[in-house]
C-alpha cells in the first residue's frame, strides 16, 4: 500500500513538473495511466512526458495489480478465517454435554462466566452485543452472537445436552421467555434466572425456573451479612471466590450402587478417616440438618460437606458419582 501511494504521488508530481499540468489534470492522468483505462482529453504532450508516462505504466500498473490482489486476499482470507473459526466453535459446542449456557453477558452474566471459567466448568455464552461478543472471543470463551429467545440460537448453544441454563438478560420478560423456550426443548434442564422485579419471580417459577436470583435482594443481603457477621462473611468470600483457603464446600450426590448407601456418615467418617464436616443432607428437596451424622444415607441423597479438597475427592469416589457440577468440568 505504501509503495502504491508512493508511485501515485510520484506520477502526479512528475506530470505537474514535466507537463506543467494543473494538479487536477495531473491526478486524472496518473489514475488513468495506473488503471490502464486509456487516455481521454488529457495526454502527455512532450517527449519527456511520454517517457515518464511509459515508466509510470511499467511501475504503476504492476503496483496497482499487486495492491488490488493484496486487498482481495486480505478480505477473502479474513472472511474464510471467520467462517472456519465460527464452524470450529460450533463443532466444539456440539461436542459438549452437561454444560452451562449463559444467556446475557452483562454485569451479572460476566460474573457468572468468570466464576465458571475459574472452576473449569464448560459454558457457552449467548450474547447480542457485538462488542461483548468480540471481547469474549478474545478471552477464548465459546460464544454465539444472537437472540437467546430464538429456539435456533438455543439449539446452537446445545440446549438439549446442557445441564444448566442461566437466564441473565436485563429484561425480566426476556428471561421468562428464555426459560419457557429452554424448558420446552429440554425438560430436565436446570434454569437459574435473574429477576429484577418481585412480580417476575412468580412468572419465572411458572415458566419452569429452578432457582430465581434477584441481584438487588442478594446484594442487600450480602451488605447486611458483611455488617452483622463480618468474620463469617469474609470466610465465605475467601472460600467461594478468593480461594485463599484450601477448603471446599461441595454437594455430592450418592449413586445407587455406592457403598455409602445404608451407612451413617459417622461410620463412613470413622472407617475412611475423612476430615470433613457434613453440613446437611438434601433428600427429596428437603434438608436434614439435625443428627445428620447418625442419619442412614440413601441413594440419591445429596451430601453437603465442607473440608479439604482431597477429602472431598475421596468422598466423591465413595459416592460413586460426580460432584453436582463436576459433570461440566473440562479435563
Amino acid at each position: 500500500m505504501a509503495y502504491f501511494a508512493l508511485v501515485v504521488s510520484a506520477g502526479i508530481t512528475g506530470f505537474v513538473l514535466i507537463e506543467h499540468l494543473p494538479w487536477l489534470d495531473a491526478i486524472y492522468l496518473t489514475v488513468a495511466t495506473v488503471a490502464t483505462v486509456g487516455y481521454g482529453d488529457v495526454v502527455p504532450v512532450t517527449p519527456l512526458g511520454k517517457a515518464f508516462a511509459i515508466l509510470l505504466i511499467v511501475f504503476g500498473v504492476g503496483t496497482a495489480g499487486y495492491t488490488l490482489t493484496l486487498l482481495v486476499s486480505v478480505l477473502v482470507e479474513g472472511h474464510i478465517k471467520n467462517l472456519f473459526g465460527r464452524r470450529t466453535m460450533l463443532q466444539q459446542i456440539a461436542q459438549l454435554k452437561h454444560h452451562v449456557i449463559v444467556c446475557g453477558a452483562g454485569r451479572v452474566g460476566q460474573q457468572v462466566i468468570s466464576g465458571l471459567r475459574n472452576s473449569n466448568i464448560a459454558c457457552v455464552v449467548i450474547e447480542e452485543n457485538l462488542d461483548s461478543v468480540e471481547s469474549l472471543l478474545e478471552d477464548k470463551v465459546l460464544v454465539i452472537c444472537g437472540d437467546a429467545k430464538q429456539d435456533k440460537i438455543l439449539q446452537a448453544a446445545g440446549v438439549k445436552q446442557a445441564r444448566v441454563l442461566v437466564a441473565a438478560l436485563s429484561n425480566d420478560a426476556d428471561n421468562v421467555y428464555v426459560t419457557l423456550s429452554a424448558k420446552s426443548q429440554n425438560t430436565s434442564i436446570m434454569v437459574v434466572a435473574r429477576a429484577e422485579e418481585e412480580e417476575a419471580e412468580s412468572k419465572l417459577k411458572q415458566a419452569g425456573a429452578t432457582t430465581i436470583i434477584s441481584p438487588s435482594i442478594s446484594g442487600g443481603r450480602q451488605i447486611l451479612a458483611a455488617i452483622t457477621h463480618p468474620a463469617s462473611y469474609d470466610f465465605l468470600q475467601n472460600m467461594f471466590y478468593n480461594q485463599e483457603l484450601h477448603v471446599d464446600l461441595a454437594e455430592i450426590r450418592v449413586g445407587k450402587g455406592s457403598e455409602l448407601v445404608g451407612k451413617t456418615a459417622q461410620e463412613i467418617w470413622a472407617n475412611k478417616g475423612l476430615n470433613l464436616l457434613i453440613v446437611a443432607i438434601n433428600r427429596n428437596h428437603q434438608f436434614l440438618s439435625t443428627a445428620i451424622k447418625k442419619e442412614i444415607i440413601l441413594a440419591e441423597d445429596i451430601l453437603i460437606v465442607v473440608g479439604p479438597p482431597e477429602s472431598v475427592q475421596l468422598l466423591k469416589r465413595l459416592a460413586n458419582t460426580s460432584l453436582a457440577f463436576s459433570d461440566f468440568c473440562i479435563d
